[in-house]
């Protein structure tokens, strides 16, 4: 399963990456990414931080490196209850439910606000 889904992964990010995004699409896939890479759980820890790396890198790779300075761990941290609330009701080890997700995916655009 990991090994499937995380070249699946890449693929994608490779795609992404030479896709023309605006950058509400930005956000939208580089908060993607990150939970369907918590969703494929790589790892017995560190999971959530990488997800939140990639998330971020992928962010500064679409539209500058300024974005490297987002305070989205900032948000994430103050807002932990709601981000593992919304994190878990998107992703379970088996299923990634796209139908339940929204909320988690408006937790980086809110992060903007703060700034």
């Amino acid at each position: 399963f990991v090994e499937r889904e995380m070249n699946q992964v890449f693929e994608d990010i490779t795609s992404l990456l030479k896709s023309d995004l605006n950058e509400m699409e930005v956000f939208y896939f580089a908060s993607l990414l990150h939970l369907i890479f918590v969703h494929i759980h790589p790892f017995n820890d560190g999971n959530g931080r990488t997800a939140r790396l990639i998330e971020k890198w992928f962010i500064a790779e679409k539209l500058g490196q300024k974005f490297w300075k987002i305070p989205s761990e900032e948000y994430y941290k103050n807002n932990r209850a709601k981000y593992y609330e919304y994190i878990n009701i998107g992703v379970n080890y088996y299923t990634l439910n796209y139908d339940k997700c929204l909320n988690f995916l408006q937790i980086l655009p809110n992060s903007l606000r703060q700034v």
